[in-house]
C-alpha cells in the first residue's frame, strides 16, 4: 500500500500462442489467454496460486484487496494470501487502483505509444503495434508508475499506516506530457481525440463476464428453495416464487 513493491502484471490475450511471440524466448510479464481476452475464474485462481507460492517461499503473509467482479472468486488452498473482498458497489471509492493508479498507468502507456507513432512518422513509416509490442509498452508503463503515485492513491482510498500520514508530492514529468504528444500528431494530420478522452478511451471495455438475467433468477429461485426447506408446507407456499415473478421483481428493483 506504500508503493514499495509492484507485482509483475498479467496480460490476457485471445490466443495463447501468437505469431508475434514466435521468436521471443521470454516475456517481461505473465501472459494467459481467453477467447474473449477476459479475466476468468480459472485465470484468477491460477494467478493467485502463483503469487501464493512466491509469497510462501518468502515466508510472507499478505491481505489481497479485491473487488466483486464475477471472475474474482474465492480460491481454496491459499497459504500466504488472505482474500478480502470490497463491499458491493464501493470499488470507485475504496479500491486504490481506481483512485488514480490505473489512470496514471494508461497515460504512461499511451505516451509510449504516441512517442513511437511520432518516431515512425519522422521515418515516413506506418507504426504496426502487435500484442508483443503492447506487452513491452505495458511493462514500461507499469515501471513508470511511481511509488508516490501508488502511496497517494492508497491513502485516498483510506489505506495508510497512520491517520497523520501526509500525502507525498508527485515527481515532475521527465518527458513530454500526453497533451503535447497528441498535439504533435494532430499537426501531422492524425485524428487524436482530446487527451483526457484519449486517456479514458477504453474505460468501458468489458474485462470479465457479467451475470445474466437467467443467472440472477436462478440464484433467487435456489435461495428461496433453500429457505423453504426450513419451513412447513404452508410457509413454503407463501415463499415460493415463479420464474415470471422473479423477473418482475428484478424489473421492479431496476
Amino acid at each position: 500500500m506504500d508503493g514499495s513493491e509492484k507485482i509483475i502484471p498479467l496480460v490476457i490475450g485471445k490466443f495463447l500462442k501468437r505469431r508475434c511471440m514466435k521468436n521471443c524466448k521470454s516475456l517481461p510479464l505473465f501472459y494467459d489467454a481467453d477467447s474473449k481476452a477476459w479475466m476468468t475464474a480459472d485465470i484468477w485462481g491460477k494467478t493467485l496460486r502463483r503469487w501464493d507460492l512466491n509469497f510462501s517461499k518468502q515466508k510472507r503473509k499478505i491481505a489481497l484487496i479485491a473487488d466483486n467482479c464475477t471472475a474474482h472468486c474465492t480460491v481454496d488452498g491459499l497459504k500466504s494470501i488472505e482474500l478480502v473482498f470490497l463491499p458491493p458497489n464501493s470499488t470507485c471509492v475504496l479500491q486504490p487502483l481506481d483512485q488514480g493508479i490505473i489512470q496514471n498507468f494508461k497515460v504512461t502507456y499511451r505516451k509510449l505509444l504516441l512517442q513511437d507513432m511520432i518516431s515512425a512518422i519522422d521515418r515516413k513509416e506506418q507504426l504496426q503495434v502487435s500484442v508483443l509490442n503492447a506487452i513491452f509498452y505495458i511493462e514500461q508503463g507499469w515501471n513508470m508508475v511511481s511509488q508516490k503515485t501508488i502511496g497517494n492513491c492508497c491513502r485516498h482510498a483510506g489505506f495508510h499506516s497512520s491517520p497523520e500520514s501526509e500525502e507525498l508530492l508527485e515527481d515532475d514529468d521527465e518527458d513530454l506530457p500526453l497533451t503535447e504528444l497528441a498535439e504533435k500528431l494532430r499537426n501531422c494530420g492524425y485524428a487524436i481525440p482530446d487527451e483526457n478522452l484519449y486517456a479514458k478511451i477504453d474505460e468501458d471495455l468489458a474485462t470479465n463476464s457479467e451475470s445474466s438475467i437467467q443467472d440472477i433468477v436462478s440464484k433467487v429461485l435456489n435461495l428461496n428453495a433453500e429457505r423453504s426447506d426450513d419451513n412447513d408446507d404452508s410457509e413454503c407456499e407463501k415463499k415460493s416464487m415463479s420464474t415470471s415473478g422473479a423477473l418482475k421483481a428484478i424489473d421492479d428493483l431496476r
